[in-house]
């Protein structure tokens, strides 16, 4: 039987993700579990914890639902265990992720853009999370391979669909699009009239399918996209979570991302200031990359993931440029850069993937061969807010608390969050809120990092050290490099 080339192409790109779906056993972000699998976890089963931007209505229930019905599919036939409720999002994941790879490839029609993306690190590292951020890298890989560039022979619309969905589940990635819109109604032969009331309908059935489906589940009439903007930007309730320098995406950000590939892009982008008209799609992108740094760069919280979108264009750039060189010096120079490209991928792709923060995971196993047949388990993490995933890891309902960070919505110029106050003073909150306080039941597990212990030992008196789990060798604020877990005597 004769199979294809994309066929084959195909293949290879979902095999190479599955595998990944098992070489990566660490947890990178909070939200990758506290706004899809959390959430998706108390829509199916009826119990969970939801974060504060349930409760503000600044997410769209898109994501968490599609999860949640595979939950519902998978209990309706009894496998709703554990390994499988959190290996079947990401198995889903990685095969979006693979198919964005092929229709990248097929668009760029460049095997070595293909490998450059494939092998880096962090693309690596975070195409088969549940993250929103991954799920719309690899929607944008798809509606660039569909999108009508001036040099091509497409000039369908049906991008602008994949845009729309993209736009309500991830209101930032209208930043990216923008551009691309308004360069396609510039170029397009078609009657702008005509164009504009295509993109209005498209605009219109995804914004009132988001806003049917979010206002079902909040219960009053939201539209997520708008109370994004509206808590994140106008409040800019994101500052509470890290704030970064107003350069910090290029000289930080993108040469981490890029690896190698960053001072190819500088060459690039030389090049193609050089001979726009030679490299018209590379313009354009150039410009959309610019565009959506300024934005981003304006924003003082700042994370890599926010990124991700902005790769398969900066590894289009950075491969099908052509520069003049020596004929001797191209093969050395490729060698060379071969295995330099190699070496910065692998060995970061291999430490994040299998060591750094894997201690979340583990602990949330560790805890649910303990709890999953207990009846009265209570669990107090005293650790930094969403420092691990919760009831999507355990799949039973006990009792657990967890330090909050709600932001301060009442303005209150001495107000503390939960985890702040408790990382200021440890013994005074345990004092108040479980020593001293008779109507609250003492927990038989408790889960902190190391760092912590020596400030609470009069708590942990009654609590003999379970397990010491290794969770990081570089540990942030109020994180430590062990996690210990304690259980009541």
């Amino acid at each position: 039987m004769h199979i294809s080339k994309k066929t084959k192409v195909l293949s290879y790109l979902v095999v190479w993700r599955l595998i990944s779906v098992f070489v990566v056993q660490t947890a990178h972000v909070p939200d990758e579990y506290w706004q899809s699998l959390e959430v998706a976890h108390r829509l199916a089963f009826g119990y969970g914890y939801v974060t504060w931007e349930w409760d503000m209505k600044i997410r769209s229930y898109i994501y968490p639902f599609l999860l949640s019905v595979i939950y519902q599919a998978l209990a309706s036939i009894s496998l709703d265990h554990v390994i499988i409720l959190t290996t079947v999002p990401r198995v889903l994941q990685a095969t979006i992720s693979a198919y964005g790879e092929y229709k990248f490839y097929e668009w760029s029609k460049n095997k070595w853009a293909l490998y450059s993306l494939c092998i880096n690190w962090y693309w690596y590292y975070c195409a088969t999370r549940t993250l929103i951020n991954t799920l719309e890298t690899a929607f944008t890989m798809i509606a660039l391979s569909i999108f009508p560039w001036r040099d091509s022979n497409v000039r369908s619309i049906k991008y602008f669909w994949i845009v729309g969905f993209l736009c309500m589940i991830r209101p930032t990635a209208a930043i990216i699009w923008l551009p691309l819109c308004i360069y396609h109604l510039c170029t397009s032969l078609e009657n702008k009239l005509n164009l504009i009331s295509r993109y209005s309908v498209i605009c219109i059935i995804c914004c009132f399918s988001s806003i049917l489906l979010d206002t079902y589940y909040y219960g009053t009439l939201t539209i997520s996209p708008w109370e994004f903007f509206r808590v994140n930007v106008l409040y800019k309730v994101g500052d509470l979570y890290g704030t970064q320098h107003v350069l910090w995406y290029i000289v930080c950000g993108l040469p981490v991302l890029l690896g190698c590939h960053y001072v190819l892009l500088l060459l690039c982008i030389l090049q193609i200031t050089k001979h726009p008209s030679s490299f018209h799609r590379q313009a354009v992108m150039l410009v959309v990359i610019v565009w959506t740094f300024g934005i981003y760069s304006l924003l003082a919280h700042k994370e890599f993931r926010f990124l991700l979108p902005l790769l398969p264009m900066c590894i289009y750039i950075c491969t099908s440029c052509t520069f003049s060189l020596n004929a001797k010096f191209i093969k050395t120079a490729r060698n060379i850069f071969v295995g330099l490209l190699i070496l910065t991928n692998v060995l970061p792709g291999l430490y994040f993937s299998l060591v750094h923060q894997r201690g979340s995971l583990d602990l949330m196993n560790l805890l649910h061969k303990e709890v999953v047949n207990t009846d009265n388990s209570n669990i107090l993490f005293l650790t930094p807010c969403h420092a691990t995933p919760l009831y999507s890891h355990l799949h039973t309902n006990v009792s657990i608390k967890i330090l909050t960070c709600e932001p301060n919505f009442t303005n209150d110029i001495s107000y503390m969050d939960e985890a702040d106050t408790f990382f200021a003073n440890p013994m005074q909150w345990l004092d108040e809120n479980y020593s001293g306080n008779k109507n609250t039941t003492i927990p038989n597990y408790v889960i902190s990092f190391d760092h912590i212990v020596p400030k609470i030992r009069r708590f942990l008196k009654h609590y003999r050290l379970w397990s010491q789990i290794f969770y990081t060798h570089f540990p942030q604020s109020n994180y430590g490099k062990y996690i210990y877990v304690y259980k009541r005597k």
